[in-house]
């Protein structure tokens, strides 16, 4: 390996683990503020799913707003770093807004004759504004490092989709830290604002070493470093670049992502909801149940990120990825039951609860590198692609946390919601497999011939889920106590 490549690499590392604390900064606020916003809002439902949606509202508007501009970034790490600054300084005013939003509040919807309705749509819409408000700043300057960092990190054809899905997947690792730190260590030991002043520090350590990246860029032996990589980049890339998409526009893949996010977030919610009913609603026990999703994320993504070489292998392995996630929920849908033995106490059947959502999660995250390969035609468009798919996406996880929560688990209970969310999986798999059997003239490869199958087997399954899959209420997770189970820890 030469000196250039081996600079390459140690760089691409440190990059690394500053997102890895962006992910763990960025879960610390969210488990913070959400504490901070419930003084003003309460902790009604309709106001934590606001205060979440405004959240990741603004992480899909600064991944979208990202995307434009991303090409023009000629140091895209120092501008990295500066964002997490921003992100640092814009978290110690949120306390500070909240306090004004605490007044706009008492204002705008106070001295009526009776209390505001918690279920209309003024006190919805007012909490929405207010939460994207205070939280647009930092949230958006989240949601524009991950194409940041994608401008910086991909040098070659062949590392789209590796280095994405590395990214996404350490920076989800990070997140889930962030989670079990903030619930288990951080709130109960110093409280808020000073787990606020945990994610700041952090924020700066990593706003100082993307300084010190960017400043080792611009010295002389680092230019000589990276017009040396460039050159191997190119005759690497005019080697390997392959042939322009077999299908007539790879956008299609964007629309297939929102709706992607909303299944996805339709899922995250059943899961959430009926575990509750098994291992209670504690700060402890909700902390894990995230962390655990994500770690499934985050692995998912990490091994995709290995298979996503190229866009067509791509386009097979997506169609597989959504076949695996409804497969694997209607297996965690009729598993559920295996946590409520009380002999395990409640650490153990938490223990069992990651271990039944981990294989769904898993195919869960390797959407992601997956959809940006199909996107991402050469390195100049890495970026964008990476952007557009992550905004696509997380606009779709905020319409799937709404609706699951106040439309389709209380219309369709919970086995309706389950049939519903493992359709949407197999018919996007329909969808995304017209693209690959309509096309004669893909290469004769083993994962060529196992992808032809995926349009009649999708096609089949949908069939088969729409007239045969009757699942049936979970009366028995349903009648479970979690004060029982816990007591029995």
């Amino acid at each position: 390996m030469s000196k250039a490549e081996n600079n390459n690499y140690s760089t691409f590392f440190a990059v690394c683990a500053c997102f890895f604390l962006s992910g763990l900064a960025a879960l610390l606020y969210q488990t913070a503020w959400m504490r901070q916003f419930s003084t003003v809002f309460g902790t009604s439902e309709l106001a934590v799913a606001t205060v979440l949606s405004a959240y990741m509202g603004g992480l899909a508007f600064g991944a979208a707003v990202a995307g434009k501009y991303i090409n023009h970034a000629k140091r895209p790490v120092l501008t990295y770093g500066i964002l997490e600054a921003a992100i640092a300084l814009s978290a110690l005013l949120v306390p500070v807004l909240l306090i004004a939003a605490r007044a706009a509040y008492a204002q705008i919807l106070g001295g009526q004759e009776t209390p505001p309705d918690a279920s209309g749509l003024g006190q919805s819409l007012f909490y929405f504004v207010v939460a994207f408000i205070v939280l647009a700043i930092p949230t958006a300057c989240m949601g524009a490092t991950l194409p940041l960092l994608t401008r910086y990190a991909v040098t070659n054809d062949q590392q789209i989709g590796s280095r994405v899905g590395a990214l996404y997947a350490i920076n989800t690792i990070g997140a889930v830290f962030g989670t079990i730190i903030a619930a288990f260590v951080l709130l109960p030991a110093f409280g808020l604002l000073n787990t606020v002043w945990f994610g700041v520090v952090i924020n700066f350590i990593v706003f100082i070493i993307a300084v010190y990246i960017a400043k080792s860029a611009t010295s002389s032996n680092a230019s000589d470093t990276k017009t040396e990589s460039t050159e191997s980049s190119v005759s690497s890339t005019e080697q390997t670049r392959e042939e322009p998409p077999f299908w007539m526009n790879t956008r299609f893949i964007l629309p297939i992502m929102l709706l992607s996010g909303v299944t996805s977030f339709v899922y995250e919610v059943l899961w959430t909801r009926l575990l509750s009913h098994i291992l209670g609603g504690s700060v402890a026990a909700f902390a894990t149940m995230l962390a655990s999703f994500l770690a499934g994320i985050a692995i998912g993504s990490a091994i995709a990120s290995r298979i996503a070489v190229t866009s067509k292998r791509s386009v097979y392995a997506f169609v597989i990825a959504q076949l695996g996630i409804a497969l694997t929920s209607i297996a965690i849908y009729h598993s559920l039951h295996l946590v409520i033995p009380q002999d395990s106490g409640l650490s153990g059947n938490i223990g069992i609860a990651i271990l039944i959502l981990l294989p769904a999660t898993l195919f869960i995250g390797a959407t992601f590198p997956f959809a940006v390969r199909i996107l991402a035609r050469d390195i100049d468009s890495a970026a964008p692609a990476s952007a557009k798919v992550y905004s696509w996406n997380t606009v779709g996880a905020i319409i799937g946390a709404t609706v699951a929560a106040f439309f389709i688990i209380p219309i369709l209970k919970y086995e309706g919601t389950i049939k519903l969310a493992v359709l949407s999986n197999l018919i996007l798999a329909v969808l995304v497999s017209l693209f690959v059997f309509k096309e004669k003239n893909v290469p004769k490869t083993k994962l060529s011939e196992l992808s032809r199958l995926s349009m009649p087997v999708s096609f089949f399954a949908v069939i088969a889920v729409l007239f045969l899959y009757k699942p049936l209420m979970p009366e028995e997770v349903l009648r479970s106590s979690p004060v029982v189970v816990a007591e029995s820890g």
